[in-house]
C-alpha cells in the first residue's frame, strides 16, 4: 500500500463536496486548527470553508503519524496503534466495503475486537458513532468516534475466503481471487505478526467490523435470506476511531466481485486510511 496524494473531504455530511488533491490536503492541515477551536466552542464554519465537527476537532490538531495511506481494491493493510491514537478510514469513491480489525498487543491473540460480544454490550446489531467496541472479555478496544453518509454498517457477515469462494466460483477459479481472509493474514505479516502460534486455533479469522455494508434480510420461502444492495455512501465518506488499547488494526477493501455489494457491477475500489497521534 502506497502513499496517496489524493485526499477526500474532512467535512459532516451538510457539508459541500471538496475538490480531492494536493491542495485539499494542505488546506485540511492549514486551516484544521483554526476551525478545531471553532468547533470547540460551537462556531459555525465560515460560508466556503471546509467544515469540521467538534468529534474530529482533537484529531485534526493532533499530529499525522502516517502519512495518508492506499488500500489497493481488493487488497489489504495493516497498522500498529497506540492507545489513544486515531484513525480515519475513507470510502474514497464511496461504494466500497471494508472489512476492520483490531487485535491488541498488550494480550496478542486474546485481546480481539469481537463483533458478537460488542452487540451484547450495545444491545443492537450495528454500532454508531460514539459508541465502543469491545473485545471478548468485555474491554473496549475501539471508540467509533465520527462518520460522515448514511452510516450502513454489518456486524454478522463473516470475511470472504478461500473457502468461501468455493462454494460460489469453484475450486479453480477460487485460487485465483483474493479475499479478506488472505488480506488479513497478509496484513499482519507485513508487520512480523501471526494472529496466533497455537495449532488449537487453526487458521482462524475473527469476524470484522463490515463498514459500508449494506445488509438486509428478505423475506423468502425458505425463511430469510440476505440482501446485499450497494451502500449509499459519498465519496471521500468516512469513519473515525480511537483505539482504547496497544493495538493493530487492520483493513481490506473487500474484493467480493459477484454482485453490486461493491456498487454497480461489483469492481473493488480503492480506500484511505491516516492515522493520528494522540
Amino acid at each position: 500500500m502506497l502513499a496517496s496524494q489524493m485526499t477526500p473531504r474532512m467535512a459532516a455530511p451538510s457539508c459541500q463536496p471538496q475538490p480531492a488533491g494536493a491542495q485539499l490536503r494542505a488546506n485540511t492541515f492549514q486551516s484544521g486548527r483554526k476551525m478545531a477551536v471553532r468547533a470547540r466552542k460551537g462556531l459555525k464554519a465560515s460560508p466556503g470553508k471546509l467544515c469540521i465537527s467538534a468529534a474530529a476537532a482533537t484529531m485534526v490538531e493532533s499530529k499525522p503519524k502516517t502519512d495518508l495511506t492506499l488500500i489497493p481494491g481488493g487488497k489489504g493493510k495493516a497498522v500498529r496503534m497506540n492507545k489513544g491514537d486515531t484513525i480515519k478510514i475513507i470510502n474514497t469513491h464511496g461504494t466500497q466495503v471494508v472489512d476492520f480489525w483490531a487485535f491488541s498487543t498488550e494480550e496478542w491473540g486474546k485481546e480481539i475486537m469481537s463483533m458478537h460480544h460488542t452487540r451484547n454490550a450495545l444491545q443492537k446489531s450495528t454500532p454508531q458513532a460514539g459508541d465502543k467496541l469491545y473485545t471478548a472479555s468485555m474491554k473496549p478496544i475501539m471508540t467509533f468516534l465520527e462518520q460522515t453518509g448514511p452510516g450502513c454498517h454489518d456486524t454478522t457477515a463473516a470475511a470472504c475466503s478461500y473457502g468461501l469462494y468455493v462454494l460460489q466460483i469453484g475450486e479453480e477459479a477460487a485460487k485465483e481471487h483474493d479475499s479478506c481472509t488472505n488480506n488479513l493474514y497478509n496484513g499482519l505479516k507485513e508487520l512480523g505478526m501471526e494472529l496466533t502460534e497455537d495449532p488449537r486455533y487453526g487458521y482462524y479469522t475473527p469476524a470484522p467490523f463490515n463498514l459500508w455494508m449494506n445488509v438486509a434480510d428478505k423475506p423468502d420461502t425458505s425463511g430469510y435470506i440476505w440482501v446485499m444492495p450497494p451502500s449509499e455512501q459519498k465519496a471521500g465518506d468516512y469513519c473515525i476511531f480511537r483505539a482504547e488499547q496497544d493495538l493493530v488494526a487492520a483493513m481490506s477493501a473487500c474484493p467480493w466481485d459477484l454482485g453490486n455489494m461493491n456498487g454497480p457491477g461489483g469492481k473493488p475500489m480503492d480506500c484511505h486510511f491516516q492515522v493520528f497521534g494522540a
